[in-house]
């Protein structure tokens, strides 16, 4: 009962307020004389309408006025402040137009209309809001113009504007990189604020160091962040050239610049000491070099090495060597790949056609590999070689012929060698390679010479359905002194793909090498025979794996006196069959991958009969930089090993596993290093561990460490450990030029006469920009630039910059040994040009732009001579040769809401005098006007 009663009063006391407020509204409205409402608003790009109500409700006429409150972000394209006359009980409507200007903020704005009485007393204000949206557009600039480094002691400024020409607040991040500074970070941050429609110019400043300064020229590369996030909205690189007066021609190989420090062994040296266990050390000292000449170059290389054991050093895989267009010259250590071998000390020449087409090689060579060992040149192991090739630049048709004359001492023997190659293709699939050579050998202890020869053939081809086909066959009498004496084989492969992801192959082979000598007794045979089908698989989701069968045959005399007399005699052969699966797989980010191998198949028992079982599994895991990996075989695989294993009346299993990390923990710093084991019946437990460890202190230097150690046992355990320990220092970086070369020497002079001549009356010109081959070039006070080792060929000589003087751009023929080239600059004449802009009360508001205007030089042979830009105050000043030009605007770098209908004009530049031409007018667009018609009812 109580509750119900305070239920009834607390309604009765809502009641009750409700009804008042609602009295105090409607008698606070009705006091108000005047009332506002704003009924019509429209949005029309940057322009804002609205249509004012404003209302008398007195019985007196009302006289006031309506204004735009001077606080809002907005403007009034018209007077803000109007003057109105409302007769009683009537209403008027009032139109206003507003622009939000392309600076203003993103988010809700707020719209103020006040109405004031005749005595400027507040009436009543009303508010509505417009949501302005997000608008980011943000980037920037450099000089496209590469910076010029004309004294080394300067500093050079990178300047970068950037332009936020949205309507929020930007942070902004500038990296600067210059790679390969030194003495300096090579990254740079600026962080900065920006408002809306700001701009704003960064400068960065560095002092280049040493090796900056040594090279043509350098990059600095521009990165532009936005936001906390870091988020790329751009990126430049600006070229900074160093300007010489005097300097070489370079031609670079981006190949070699991988890692600072790193180089070719061609053109580096390296000092290393190495140990070996307590007892023995060497020094060694390898590398090369070259040096570019007027007419080819030439290339030193060499390897010295000394053990502290010996007395003399040995010098192997030293030679000078020449070269000029294709033609070699080359003394010390050479080699050749030809049937019998050739290393040693001596000479070579190889003499080419331009095109390489045509060849012809001839040398000398004494069969000492130390090039200052103690035994005489050409005394009793020597040889004398000469080959001719036509088509020696194409791998498919060509011929081949050499003669080789060579004293050999071991086997008492003097040879006469001839040797035939030709290759063609037959048809359009096959192609096939044959090579006879033919012995005439002389023996001390033989009264007749002896003929000996060898033939090979090699070929490829394409069946009908796919098949591809290869293979090769090889026979060499016993006697042939070449290295392959005594040698018959044949290979034969097949392949085929069935579909996309799988493919069958197979190959065979057969080998069997007999030597023999009328010197020595050889007992010397083996015979060997393989052959092999693999199938690969489909794909089974990150899963590639094949299927396979290995025959493996092998026969040798050589391991029957590996045993006990009687028990065996004669050849020993092993043949072998196995299956085996083989499988990869790779995760998706490519971090994790893992391979493994299964097989298994049996052999016959050599010595025993019968057939004895043999398998092998392997796997290998790699995760980043680690890789591990593990075997085990169990039975013989060779023939060596199951003699070994019979030896010791054992069974053979080998197990192996391993452990090595790759890692680059920085650009200067890496390192790799393995743990190792393996153990089998005949050798037991054998652990070994590695290391290697690079250094890269400059970009040209580098230190090293190789450390190995391991342990095996033969009849007693014996720890084996070696470590090296070196720097490689690193030439230039350049590439040696085999062609002929010119000196190059340009002279700039003030051609005060006109007479393209530098005689009396005309000075040199010192201090004067100018490029060469693209290169920066700066006249001394004698007005002579001078370009060294410079290739035979054609180059442009053209002017760096504008200015008073100038000359044309010119092509050069470099031919000769000195090639001079007489520059006459010509005053040239002055043209300055401006932009204004053209608007009134009916033009759309805009902000004018006055910077970054473009525009373009053209000559009469419609050449685009250069494109000037305007300045903070809308104006240019560019210099020109004489003669008539015409200049364009550039209207797609005009601001929004403009156009220049006069765009073009026609000039002449007369010398040492101004042009000066009539302001190129911009006029601002009109606004698009809505009429509003409003007619009193009936």
């Amino acid at each position: 009962m109580f509750r119900n009663r305070k239920k009834l009063c607390f309604k009765g006391l809502l009641l009750i307020s409700l009804y008042t407020f609602h009295g105090i509204k409607a008698q606070s409205v009705a006091e108000e004389p005047v009332g506002l409402e704003i009924r019509e608003s429209s949005v029309n790009a940057q322009v804002i309408s609205h249509i004012l109500k404003i209302t008398n409700r007195s019985e007196q006429i009302f006289t006031g006025t309506v204004l735009l409150d001077p606080l809002s972000e907005l403007r009034s394209l018209s007077q803000g402040e109007r003057e109105i006359s409302v007769a009683q009980n009537d209403s008027v409507f009032v139109a206003y137009r507003l622009i939000a200007a392309k600076d203003i903020g993103a988010g809700r704005k707020a719209i103020r209309y006040i109405i004031l009485n005749e005595k400027k007393e507040r009436v009543l204000a009303r508010e509505t809001y417009i949501d302005i949206e997000e608008r980011e557009q943000i980037f920037f600039m450099t000089d496209d113009a590469p910076l010029m480094i004309t004294r080394p002691e300067d500093s050079v400024r990178v300047h970068v504007t950037v332009n936020n020409s949205g309507n929020t607040y930007q942070e902004v991040t500038l990296v600067f990189n210059v790679p390969n500074l030194r003495e300096a970070p090579a990254f740079t941050e600026m962080k900065i604020t920006m408002a809306p429609m700001e701009q704003k110019r960064f400068i960065h400043s560095f002092i280049p160091s040493g090796n900056l300064l040594s090279s043509g020229q350098f990059s600095v590369h521009i990165t532009a962040m936005k936001g906390r996030e870091k988020t790329i909205f751009g990126s430049k690189t600006v070229t900074v050239q160093n300007v010489f007066t005097d300097r070489k021609y370079i031609d670079t190989n981006p190949a070699r610049n991988l890692y600072p420090g790193q180089g070719l062994a061609d053109n580096s040296v390296t000092l290393s000491y190495r140990q070996y266990n307590a007892t023995s050390n060497m020094l060694q000292l390898q590398g090369g070099g070259y040096m570019n000449l007027p007419a080819g170059y030439l290339h030193l290389k060499g390897n010295i090495y000394k053990y502290n054991s010996g007395h003399t050093p040995m010098i192997t895989n030293t030679s000078l060597m020449y070269k000029l267009e294709e033609n070699e010259f080359t003394i010390g250590n050479v080699s050749e790949q030809t049937e019998l071998p050739l290393f040693g000390r001596g000479a070579k020449a190889i003499l080419s056609t331009a095109d390489r087409r045509k060849t012809l090689t001839f040398g000398a060579v004494d069969q000492n590999f130390n090039l200052i060992g103690s035994q005489p040149w050409f005394t009793e192991y020597y040889s004398f070689y000469i080959q001719g090739a036509l088509g020696a630049n194409n791998s498919d048709r060509g011929m081949e012929a050499t003669y080789i004359y060579q004293k050999n001492p071991y086997e008492k023997a003097i040879y006469n060698v001839g040797g035939l190659q030709w290759r063609s293709l037959l048809g359009k699939n096959w192609s096939i390679h044959m090579e006879t050579h033919g012995a005439l050998s002389s023996y001390e202890n033989i009264p007749d010479s002896k003929f000996s020869g060898a033939a090979e053939l090699r070929y490829r081809g394409n069946l009908p359905f796919g098949i591809a086909l290869d293979g090769s066959g090889y026979y060499s009498d016993g006697y042939f002194p070449g290295s392959r004496k005594g040698t018959l084989s044949f290979t034969q492969g097949v392949n085929k793909r069935l579909s996309e992801n799988t493919y069958i192959s197979g190959s065979i082979g057969y080998n069997r090498t007999a030597p023999k000598s009328y010197a020595y007794t050889y007992t010397y045979r083996s015979e060997n025979s393989y052959g092999n089908i693999m199938l690969s698989l489909p794909k089974l989701g990150r899963v590639t794996s094949s299927l396979y069968y290995r025959h493996q045959g092998e026969s040798s005399p050589s391991y029957t006196s590996w045993l006990d007399e009687g028990t065996v005699s004669g050849n020993v052969r092993m043949v072998s069959h196995r299956m085996g699966w083989q499988g990869r797989w790779q995760s998706p980010n490519a971090r994790h991958s893992l391979f493994g191998t299964l097989e298994a198949g049996f052999f016959a028992d050599p010595l025993e009969g019968g057939r004895s079982g043999q398998a092998k599994t392997t796997l290998n895991y790699s995760f980043r930089e680690v890789m591990i990996d593990a075997s085990y075989q169990k039975g013989a695989y060779y023939l060596y090993e199951y003699m070994m294993a019979k030896q010791q009346h054992k069974e053979f299993n080998r197990f192996t596993s391993s452990v090595s990390i790759n890692k680059n923990i920085s650009k200067k710093l890496s390192f790799s290093s393995g743990i190792n084991f393996s153990h089998d019946v005949y050798q037991g437990s054998v652990p070994s561990a590695n290391l290697t460890a690079n250094f890269f202190a400059k970009d040209n230097m580098a230190f090293f460490m190789n450390a190995y150690w391991y342990r095996y046992t033969f009849i007693n355990s014996s720890n084996m450990f070696n470590v090296q320990v070196g720097v490689t220092w690193n030439f230039s970086k350049s590439q040696p030029m085999k062609g002929r070369k010119s000196k190059v020497v340009a002279q700039v002079y003030y051609d005060h006469n006109a007479n393209n001549r530098y005689d009396d009356g005309d000075e040199p010109a010192g201090g004067y920009l100018l490029n060469i081959d693209n290169k920066a070039f700066i006249s001394d006070e004698e007005g002579k630039v001078r370009y060294s080792l410079v290739p035979y060929g054609e180059y442009i000589v053209k002017p760096i910059q504008t200015g008073r003087w100038f000359f044309d751009r010119k092509k050069i023929t470099a031919k000769s040994a000195r090639t001079v080239i007489n520059i006459s600059l010509k005053q040239s004449g002055t043209l300055q040009g401006s932009v204004g802009y053209i608007s009134d009360e009916n033009s759309v508001e805009i902000l004018p732009r006055y910077e970054g205007l473009r525009f373009i030089v053209i000559n009469t042979d419609g050449t685009v001579v250069q494109t000037v830009v305007t300045d903070a105050d809308g104006k240019f000043t560019t210099f020109l040769p004489m003669g008539t030009y015409t200049i364009t605007f550039d209207t797609k770098t005009l601001p929004e809401h403009s156009e220049c209908k006069d765009y073009t004009r026609t000039f002449t530049i007369e010398a040492g005098k101004i042009t000066v031409l009539d302001p190129f007018e911009i006029e601002v667009k009109e606004r698009k006007i809505n009429i509003k018609r409003f007619f009193a009812s009936d």
